[in-house]
């Protein structure tokens, strides 16, 4: 199989002549946006010789020119206006993503980060949505949903652009941050309008962040793989199969041996891991980003050894 076809099969749950695997990290702050982005990301995908390219994205979230620009009170969310296309924000990634996909149509799938509406909306508030929904969880909804708007545009242009899919980073799904009632009624819809946008897309890849994660809140998001890490008081592999339709990707420790291990605990590491997914249905990766100064031998080794 080719690096398409396998990864196709994976999230199909048929079977694969071997397990595929791909590894992310956060780049500089000087290589976020246009050309420099699309060369680092080039780089890193053939020295490591990934089987999907995850392409990272740093360059924020503005506002609308004449609106808010920083949420402090909680009646100010239903005062927000969504971001157009055009902002610098979104076309700084996007000229990245271009010639990401132009030069890698061929070779893999490429799938682009899209921070949740929660996590968007934490960067214009100071991290003050969980507090703000306590004291107005309307007007939180309604600002979501603007965000949720803007986000939704940029993830059709990234199809647009190439991408096989987006890379959800969906946060907010500790245990203890939201009450079943606050999560649903104001967390999901918003999570769920940016995935239905791309619903057609081939690899739309949900990535639940975070620790003491309540999963099931996640099992109906419309998306084709799902991401978590499995540290951090979160459950395992074999018990998100209870749970998850669709395929799994992770099962490594993004602080374990791929970080600072010998050769022998990363292959002990990867081996539980494949043990645990299985070989159908399931994508080898990390919990989460990994360090942004992780050796690329180390990823290299990895992609290395997963025929055995």
């Amino acid at each position: 199989m080719n690096k398409i076809e396998r990864v196709e099969a994976a999230l199909k749950g048929e079977q694969v002549d071997r397990v595929p695997a791909s590894f992310w990290f956060h780049f500089p702050s000087d290589k976020v946006a246009g050309e420099a982005m699309a060369q680092v990301h080039l780089d890193y995908y053939r020295s490591c010789n990934l089987d999907f390219l995850k392409v990272m994205n740093d360059n924020g979230y503005e506002t609308p020119a004449g609106g808010i620009d920083k949420i402090t009170a909680a009646d100010q969310w239903a005062q927000l206006e969504p971001t157009p296309l055009s902002a610098e924000c979104f076309q700084d990634q996007l000229a990245g993503l271009r010639l990401i996909c132009d030069e890698l149509k061929h070779d893999c799938l490429v799938i682009t980060t899209i921070f949740c509406p929660f996590a968007t909306g934490n960067s214009i508030s100071d991290g003050k949505v969980a507090q703000h929904v306590k004291e107005n969880p309307d007007a939180v909804r309604k600002g979501l949903a603007a965000i949720a708007q803007s986000l939704a545009g940029l993830a059709r242009a990234c199809i647009e652009a190439g991408a096989a899919g987006i890379f959800l980073s969906a946060q907010g799904g500790g245990k203890d941050l939201f009450t079943d009632e606050e999560f649903d009624s104001v967390m999901k819809p918003a999570d769920v309008a940016v995935l239905q946008a791309v619903s057609d897309a081939p690899f739309n890849l949900l990535h639940v962040c975070g620790e003491g994660l309540k999963l099931e809140r996640y099992v109906d998001y419309p998306a084709g793989a799902v991401n978590w890490s499995t540290q951090w008081g979160n459950i395992s592999i074999p018990e998100g199969r209870e749970l998850f339709d669709c395929a799994i990707v992770g099962g490594m420790d993004q602080r374990g041996a791929m970080v600072d291990g010998t050769r022998d605990a990363i292959r002990a590491e990867m081996a539980e891991a494949l043990a645990q997914g299985g070989d159908k249905a399931f994508i080898l990766g990390a919990g989460c980003t990994l360090p942004g100064d992780v050796a690329y031998d180390n990823i290299r080794f990895v992609m290395d050894h997963m025929g055995g």
